[in-house]
């Protein structure tokens, strides 16, 4: 036997011995069993998730119920089985904290607080159900579920500070390390409004009025504003009925970065890519951005320069694990980015799954 031989088999079976498998860019596997939720499947009741680099502990928002009535002998009620979920290392679902509507979640690591936005999203039609409703944003401790709202109260428009700010169903949330600033995406009220750490709050863009224009401050429109995203000292937003990904600058001018009015699935640069109601987006270090593509069941990569491709499915709805176009997704939703494993964390709407996407070749024990 050759000397070398020996070497060559120890080397081959080495990651075998240390039980180290690699993960391809595009590998799907779904992380929680559906029924460890509070609703059966496909109730489309998950929004926003987040990863705590600390612990290493997912938080999703889940809309349960909430109710109000009247009793005769105990008068108005309120019931409320709305919450932010916590999903830890052993893929274990639990209670944080219970919370209306909560819609987007975001985590500062200068105080190591969740940040949820809340807030009914029905865009004008029947709300879910009449009582108190926050439209804001609430801080939360991960470790014990303490809060506090930030900013926000009832439902309307104003800017201004703590509970004198008013928010109308944000759908959105972002934070910038840099400055401790959070901006929130107003889904129906087309614009981006912009809180400092002390809860006062801005418009940063938009007008207000439905439309696709670029332009800075309220001469720029939107149409139904979903994700949002802090990257690289910039903003990037879903704009989820003009199927765009628009790029909006922290002195509030809105570029288009890809995407068109004109829904489709379609590769490649700038206006000549399509999306169908796209809807979650975070991005990596590299400034790469991962949007969640609804309507087409995919989840797309766009680069700096406004180059689309999918990363993983196809464009047809299902629940499949699998690698690349062999996976299948259910109206992907919100979705969160994790460095250390190179992957995205995905609601899926539709089969109340969470799922979790390599984005980049990993290594694994």
């Amino acid at each position: 036997m050759s000397r070398l031989m020996p070497v060559l088999m120890a080397s081959l079976l080495l990651p075998a011995a240390l039980g180290v498998t690699t993960s391809s860019p595009g590998t799907v596997t779904t992380i929680v069993d559906p029924h460890l939720f509070t609703k059966a499947s496909g109730d489309e009741h998950l929004h926003g998730i987040v990863r705590d680099p600390i612990s290493g502990n997912i938080y999703v928002g889940d809309w349960n119920s909430f109710s109000v009535g009247n009793t005769p002998f105990f008068g108005p009620y309120i019931q409320n089985a709305d919450s932010i979920r916590r999903i830890n290392a052993l893929e274990e679902v639990s209670v944080l904290t219970y919370l209306i509507a909560p819609n987007a979640i975001t985590y500062s690591a200068t105080d190591r607080q969740l940040y949820v936005v809340s807030g009914s999203l029905s865009c004008g039609g029947a709300p879910r159900s009449a009582g108190p409703a926050l439209n804001g944003i609430v801080a939360i401790n991960p470790a014990t579920g303490a809060s506090r709202v930030l900013a926000g109260g009832k439902p309307g428009f104003a800017n201004g500070s703590g509970n004198q700010a008013r928010f109308t169903e944000p759908a959105g949330i972002a934070y910038d390390s840099d400055t401790g600033s959070f901006y929130v995406s107003e889904g129906c009220l087309n614009r981006i409004r912009q809180v400092d750490s002390t809860g006062f709050a801005s418009t940063l863009a938009g007008s207000g009025q439905r439309g696709s224009a670029d332009g800075a401050g309220t001469a720029a429109t939107f149409n139904n504003l979903r994700g949002i995203a802090y990257c690289d000292h910039a903003l990037y937003v879903a704009d989820s009925n003009n199927n765009e990904i628009r790029h909006v600058s922290l002195a509030g001018n809105v570029t288009t970065l890809a995407g068109s009015p004109e829904a489709g699935y379609a590769g490649g640069r700038g206006a000549t890519a399509r999306f169908n109601h796209p809807t979650g987006i975070a991005c990596d270090e590299a400034g790469n951005l991962y949007v969640a593509d609804s309507r087409n069941n995919a989840i797309r990569k766009v680069t700096p320069a406004g180059f689309v491709s999918t990363v993983a499915g196809n464009g047809i709805a299902g629940t499949v694990d699998g690698v690349g176009s062999a996976a299948r997704f259910s109206t992907p939703g919100d979705l969160t980015y994790d460095p250390d494993a190179h992957a995205l964390y995905v609601v899926d709407w539709g089969s109340n799954d969470i799922r979790k996407v390599i984005v980049a070749a990993t290594a694994a024990r």
